[in-house]
């Protein structure tokens, strides 16, 4: 199998879930113009691209000397580099290289579009970087554009407004199209882009969280990673987390302290999932049965991710996990866990670029697709921590992902956890992990209020137990992650009284 056919056939596997996150609502933009909103769609079905990817992000030029930002990066797929190149650090300019080219005369859009250097061929083929909703596009316009300009896209094209999503965390609003019946992704794309107005057009990506049951084992990981010692310098207290996720029990005897406030980025989902929700925020915050690595955070939840009828598997689109960062940021959350992974599309890599720039710490997995797949987002967005999964002996996940883009590791297998219900669950994967981080941070973040996130990272790199190869590798990143040496590298330690 040739390595272009086994990225995708990893790709696949990582993201094979349907998503439920159809949210139809536009009562400005109908307000103001002669638009159909329908409420209530059903789930979307989903679409997985038989060929490799190449993502166009058009009307957007890249100054003659900058080698290239996380937003221009070729999608998962397509010619893909070595998951080596793929870093959390500063990698050579030669790797990452973009360049402004023209699309071919024959096509409808002779502006500027970004593509990766070694990719050629004709764009607005639009072979995906992952399953995608077939019958829905995403249309960035500027953040002060009416909702007539949204109302005439919808006219010219066949298209009918699902939402209107203002984004000031990006400076963009995001309009969430319908295509007519027997209308196809790639055909709307092309015709949207030829509009001069549009920032940028893609297709509707789906996201799959990054955890799954465990067999055996006990609350190894606090010991593992000095949590107790940590306690008696930072529990979390008044440091406010972003869960991005399936929903959170709040009822739960383990989250009840929490103060968890909740918004659903979907309408949709019979299946009221919230397992994995609950499981990461038990692992941050935990404070009954179980010991939270920083039980005395504030949680905020944001329910992203939802299991159709039908389903079996939670799963999440761009638009949904856009509308979630939004919500979570103007909350006041500094410090976001991300337990995700799925395909690199422009739209996400913006959001998080907006993110690191206002200095927003973000945590995330690593991925679940095994040592040979390529890269997973949000994890491999230069400005994530992303954290790979080991167990009680310090074995790596057998299921992790590896690159330079790992950044460190954290217990993620078999790991005794909360999930709805009042009940109690082991579970592995590399979403487990990276909550651990996030618990981690918040420590860190009580301790100094305002810690940026490149001092966070360094922190947690200075401070973690070296594991595999000595020095940083692919596999474990810096090493496993360690509560009280973070804390120790954070300003200046004090020892608090136990709550």
């Amino acid at each position: 199998m040739d390595k272009r056919r086994f990225a995708l056939t990893v790709l696949v596997g990582l993201t094979l879930s349907i998503s439920a996150a159809a949210v139809v609502t536009a009562p400005q933009a109908a307000a103001q113009g002669n638009i159909t909103v329908r409420p209530n769609y059903g789930p979307p079905r989903i679409v997985t691209p038989r060929l490799l990817p190449r993502v166009i992000r058009p009307n957007r030029l890249l100054p003659a000397d900058q080698s290239g930002a996380d937003t221009a990066q070729p999608a998962n797929g397509g010619h893909q580099p070595h998951s080596d190149q793929a870093t959390n650090g500063n990698p050579p300019a030669t790797n990452r290289q973009v360049v402004a080219r023209r699309l071919p005369p024959d096509l409808p859009n002779p502006r500027p579009v970004f593509l990766p250097d070694e990719l050629d061929g004709n764009p607005l083929a639009l072979l995906l970087a992952g399953p995608y909703d077939p019958d829905v596009i995403l249309v960035s316009l500027a953040a002060d554009a009416d909702a007539a300009l949204a109302a005439a896209i919808a006219q010219a094209n066949d298209l009918e407004i699902a939402e209107i999503l203002p984004l000031p965390l990006m400076a963009i609003q995001m309009v969430r199209y319908r295509l007519a019946a027997g209308q196809a992704v790639r055909e709307a794309i092309a015709a949207v882009a030829a509009d001069p107005r549009v920032l940028a057009v893609q297709p509707d990506y789906f996201y799959s969280l990054s955890g799954a049951a465990g067999t055996s084992s006990i609350q190894y990981a606090p010991t593992r990673i000095r949590v107790d010692e940590a306690h008696r310098i930072a529990k979390g207290r008044d440091v406010l987390v972003a869960v991005i996720d399936s929903g959170i029990d709040v009822e739960h005897p383990e989250l009840q302290a929490a103060a968890v406030e909740k918004f659903d980025a979907i309408e949709f989902d019979p299946a009221d999932e919230m397992r994995h929700g609950t499981a990461m925020a038990a692992v941050i915050a935990a404070n009954s049965q179980l010991l939270g690595i920083a039980p005395s955070v504030r949680l905020l939840s944001a329910r992203a991710f939802g299991v159709p009828k039908g389903g079996s598997m939670a799963s999440a689109t761009t638009f949904a996990i856009l509308k979630s960062m939004q919500w979570s940021f103007e909350r006041g959350a500094r410090l976001f866990n991300l337990s995700f992974a799925g395909p690199r599309d422009p739209a996400l890599m913006t959001g998080l670029d907006a993110l690191a720039a206002r200095d927003v710490v973000m945590v995330a997995a690593a991925g679940n697709a095994g040592p040979e797949a390529p890269p997973a987002y949000p994890g491999a967005h230069s400005g994530v921590i992303a954290v790979t999964a080991t167990d009680s002996a310090d074995i790596l996940f057998s299921m992790a992902n590896n690159g330079k883009y790992v950044a460190l590791a954290a217990p993620g297998v078999d790991v005794m956890t909360a999930t709805p219900g009042k009940r109690y669950e082991l579970m592995s994967g590399t979403s487990v992990a990276a909550a651990h981080v996030t618990g981690v941070v918040a420590l860190m973040m009580e301790k100094e209020p305002g810690l940026k996130p490149a001092l966070v990272r360094q922190a947690l790199a200075d401070s973690a137990i070296d594991l595999g190869p000595e020095g940083p590798d692919s596999g474990y990143g810096a090493g496993l992650v360690d509560a009280l040496g973070a804390l120790e590298k954070t300003g200046r330690s004090r020892i608090v009284a136990a709550e």
